[in-house]
């Protein structure tokens, strides 16, 4: 589905929010009742989480992809591997994501994680970290596990992006919030703020909870025509992919949002191509979209704005990373 406008709307108690009060009440009691009859079970190696509390957008599979990339780079790990559920995918796995399939097969975020390191999808996530660490791996990233009780955690990371925050802090359906905020900041070790606080996010966090800051960076090897463009996504917060695309003062003489996850058919890129023909403009898209898209004789109109997360201050990142590693260690 779309997000709802007036989930990051002004105003906090909108009509909309209020009259959804009463789902909301039945999707936070039925999250409550799952969490507090799952038994998380532990593995042999580190399990680091990163999620979202609030419905997609927060750029988390692109901070998980970063972290990955300073581990690595580091030497923190040897051999880590991301374990995901694949949503929107096929598979229940545990099963090791290759590229022989594509994104109707494994979901679109698995197999951009799948790009940059050995990738395992599976349903059951403790299965998936058991299967990755028989695989090899000496340390698991779990992407998209906050929501998930299957498997403990030795350290969890909330993403956020500065210009979404919380939203109106209000629960499903009422608003973006996958769980109270009391309870998600609860069960989250620290934060990872994307952006400038423009919501004033921050200041609901605890000062106990360590707030990483990051930056979306076009990577250096993009070099788009200069040209007109018609940009398109299917993503949690379409207005970050808009605001990205104003900031690089790229022309864009057309933008269309679709639903997060949207399965592209040929018929919507039929419309797109005509669009961007009348205004003498190609296509512009996000690498989540692009391999969501059908192959169709035009595809070479479109074009792919390639973003990365950098974070701030790496150093205390991974001296955060390492003191939970250490006190878990030593608890266990």
């Amino acid at each position: 589905m779309k997000t709802p406008k007036f989930w990051y709307g002004t105003h906090k108690n909108s009509l909309c929010a209020t009259l959804l009060t009463p789902l909301a009440g039945l999707y936070e009691r039925a999250a409550r009742l799952h969490r507090e009859n799952s038994n998380p079970q532990a593995v042999s190696a580190p399990v680091i989480c990163l999620g979202n509390l609030v419905a997609g957008g927060s750029g988390k599979t692109p901070t998980a992809i970063a972290l990955m990339k300073l581990l690595r780079e580091t030497h923190f790990f040897l051999s880590p591997a991301f374990v995901t559920r694949g949503y929107k995918g096929k598979i229940v796995g545990p099963e090791r994501v290759d590229d022989s399939n594509n994104a109707v097969f494994w979901g679109d975020e698995a197999l951009l994680l799948a790009r940059n390191a050995t990738t395992y999808v599976s349903a059951d996530r403790y299965e998936g970290a058991k299967t990755a660490i028989s695989g090899g791996a000496d340390a698991v990233i779990l992407d998209d596990g906050l929501q998930n009780y299957d498997l403990q955690k030795t350290v969890s990371f909330a993403v956020m992006d500065g210009r979404m925050g919380f939203g109106n802090e209000r629960v499903i359906p009422a608003g973006p919030l996958r769980q109270t905020l009391e309870d998600g900041i609860d069960r989250t070790d620290a934060f990872i703020l994307i952006g400038e606080d423009v919501r004033d996010s921050l200041s609901k966090i605890p000062a106990d909870k360590p707030v990483f800051r990051a930056t979306i960076k076009v990577r250096d090897e993009i070099d788009l025509p200069h040209t007109p463009y018609v940009a398109f996504c299917g993503i949690g917060f379409p207005e970050k992919f808009k605001a990205t695309i104003d900031e690089l003062k790229i022309n864009c003489v057309g933008f269309k949002a679709f639903a997060d996850h949207h399965a592209y058919t040929m018929d919507d890129m039929s419309k797109l191509i005509e669009e961007a023909l009348e205004k003498k403009a190609r296509l512009l898209t996000t690498e989540k979209d692009f391999v969501r898209l059908p192959d169709f004789a035009k595809k070479s109109m479109i074009d792919v704005l390639p973003i990365e997360i950098v974070f701030e201050d790496p150093t205390a990142l991974l001296g955060f990373i390492r003191r939970r590693i250490n006190t878990t260690s030593s608890t266990t």
